[in-house]
Formats: structure tokens, sequence, C-alpha cells
């Protein structure tokens, strides 16, 4: 087990912190509004997890989907539970969208990172990025210059 569960450990540690702040202010300041949980916060707790993740250092293999699926909803389930902050149909909405979000977005994120890694000489890269693959042999630099139009500097 070299890097398969990093990303749900980063997860539930994100989200543990978030519903640990949840309940500090809620015991410290009891008349303060905090922000709902919803779909943005979870989309933030994701993303946060997501670069922690990439930033740590390089996935040595690639996702066993169901189980991330499978993580995904217990991390949100069994963390909200443990706060006290939902219960029934809360709890299980909450853990279903968490689960369907951080799914979704942990597939966007794997998938522009592999694009990302590829190169402009990888198999996936359209033909246009390769340096000679537009008429001219200009590759991206000719149509970006005649984009531009008239406040295109001129080239030495």
């Amino acid at each position: 087990m070299k890097n398969t569960y990093r990303l749900n450990t980063f997860l539930a540690a994100v989200t543990g912190l978030v519903l640990l702040w949840y309940l500090v202010m809620d015991a410290l300041a009891p008349a303060a509004i905090l922000p709902q949980l919803d779909v943005m916060l979870l989309c933030g707790i994701s993303l946060v997890a997501l670069v922690l993740e990439y930033y740590t250092g390089p996935r040595a293999e690639s996702r066993n989907w169901p189980m991330v699926v499978l993580l995904n909803a217990a991390t949100f389930a069994l963390l909200s539970l443990a706060a006290g902050l939902l219960s029934g149909r809360e709890l299980g909405r909450f853990a279903l969208v968490g689960c369907l979000v951080s799914t979704v977005l942990t597939f966007l994120f794997t998938a522009i990172c592999d694009r990302l890694a590829s190169g402009p000489a990888g198999k996936a890269a359209p033909p246009a990025l390769r340096r000679g693959a537009l008429p001219g042999g200009a590759g991206l630099q000719r149509p970006l210059a005649v984009m531009a139009g008239p406040f295109a500097r001129p080239r030495p």
C-alpha cells in the first residue's frame, strides 16, 4: 500500500477540521451565524484534499473508483454523524451529495492532472499543440498572433 488511500486520508482530515471548526464556533459563539453545510462547502473540502494529495507526491497507481466512492460516502457520513451536526435524512442526503461531489471532482481533477502530465508530446495531446502541426510550421504561435489582431506587437 503505497499511495492507495492518501486522498481519502486527506479528505477525512480536511472534513474533520471543518466539522471541528463548526463545533468550536457553536460552543464558543452560539449566536454566530455559521455557513450552511452545502454543495459549495463540499466542493471546497474536496478540492483542498485533492490539492494536498497532488502536492504531497506522485500517484503510484491508478485509482480504485469503487473504493473512492465508498470511502467518500463513509467519510462524509461518519464524520458528520460523529460531530453531531446532522442526523436522519439530512445525514443521508449530506453523505450522498458529498460522495457525488467528491467523486466527480476527483475524476475531473485526476483527468486534468493526467492530461497535463502527458505534455505536448503525449498521445492525448491534440495535433495542433505539436510544433509544426499547423500550416507554416508555427504550432500555436501563429494562430495566437492572428487572434491578437491590431494589438499584437511585431516579433523581432
